[in-house]
């Protein structure tokens, strides 16, 4: 059993903070209430080191337990912690600078994931809205696609934080991490071909704030579901292993999708042909733009193929995510790397 203070404003969000996930670690990992119980202590984002509490960093300094920050998110990494490639580094807190061990994307082998993303396992609803989408969709042949995409309303559909500040163009090439948030943006604004929509509070200040909604992702989805034929599905975050929701809710709405992903990317594992997708990696935003805006919807020939590339795609990802295995198997695996990361760092 290992004992984790877990404290900040942050903590919410690393893999010890999910309903869903909290029965993986019943008898392998128990959570304390102040940090002289714990055998280390975890924080998920740099400026919850910050402003630690005192207890915590007293306690420190009389036993010297490790303290761990353990993310789940690249933006956090690059943007804020700027070290997103060092296993060790020390960050600055109110009582002095604490030494860090860090577990992330890059320096970690807990999101390493085998078939599943680690993020669709932090909360049940993802598994079964794709079940029941993905079921849906294979029932489409490639005819039917083509029809579709011809009466969609929407050409194009952008549903992101808009962050215009150049600072987020952030890259770290030795480990294939390249911040996408300013880019994005720019690709959102320099599109033409309409009709284009650009969605969420950012865009559209009236929207209600995605974390009051009862269900943010059923709502995602029921506002996209059929209603564009090109969803942007750009991650704030280049990184190898790291991919969210976005590309798969785009083909669950029956979208096809606008990624961005190196030739590394573990997105190319999926089995989803070239044509039923746009990847941007490597075009600046006025290029990348000119890609979306050009896309051949007039081509029969064009259409044809992606639409048959496009229940190719559907098929791979059903065969994926309406099989419980599947998601038994990527539980397994989490539920013994993560234990496993933190006793390495217990017995260094």
């Amino acid at each position: 059993m290992i004992r984790v203070f877990k404290t900040g404003k942050h903590a919410i969000r690393t893999p010890l903070s999910y309903p869903a996930l909290a029965p993986l670690f019943e008898g392998r990992i128990e959570l304390v209430e102040r940090p002289e119980q714990a055998d280390l202590y975890v924080f998920a984002h740099v400026l919850d080191v910050r402003d630690a509490p005192q207890a915590l960093a007293e306690d420190w300094r009389r036993r010297r337990r490790p303290i761990v920050l353990l993310s789940e998110e690249p933006f956090w990494d690059t943007i804020w912690a700027g070290q997103p490639l060092a296993s060790c580094r020390t960050a600055d807190s109110a009582w002095g600078v604490l030494p860090l061990h860090q577990l992330n994307h890059h320096t970690s082998a807990i999101y390493d994931f085998a078939r599943i993303p680690y993020y669709l396992l932090t909360n049940h609803r993802f598994a079964n809205a794709y079940a029941a989408k993905f079921s849906r969709n294979t029932q489409l042949a490639p005819r039917d696609w083509a029809a579709a995409f011809r009466d969609r309303r929407t050409a194009l559909a952008f549903m992101f934080e808009r962050r215009p500040e150049p600072y987020h163009s952030v890259s770290w090439p030795e480990g294939n991490i390249t911040g996408l948030c300013h880019w994005r943006t720019l690709v959102a604004e320099a599109c033409r071909r309409g009709p284009i929509e650009q969605l969420g509070r950012s865009w559209q200040p009236d929207a209600p704030p995605r974390n009051r909604l009862t269900d943010w992702h059923l709502d995602k989805l029921a506002l996209l579901d059929g209603r564009q034929r090109v969803l942007a599905a750009f991650e704030n975050t280049h990184q190898p292993s790291y991919m969210t929701e976005k590309i798969f809710d785009a083909f669950a709405a029956g979208a096809l999708p606008a990624y961005w992903a190196a030739p590394e990317h573990r997105i190319h594992e999926f089995g989803l042909p070239g044509s039923a997708w746009v990847n941007l990696h490597g075009q600046n935003p006025a290029d990348a733009a000119a890609t979306l805006d050009g896309l051949g919807w007039d081509d029969p020939a064009w259409l044809e193929e992606v639409c048959a590339a496009y229940c190719q795609a559907q098929q791979a990802l059903a065969a994926l995510f309406c099989n419980p295995r599947h998601w038994q198997q990527e539980r397994r695996r989490l539920q013994q790397v993560l234990p496993a990361e933190l006793a390495r760092i217990l017995d260094g």
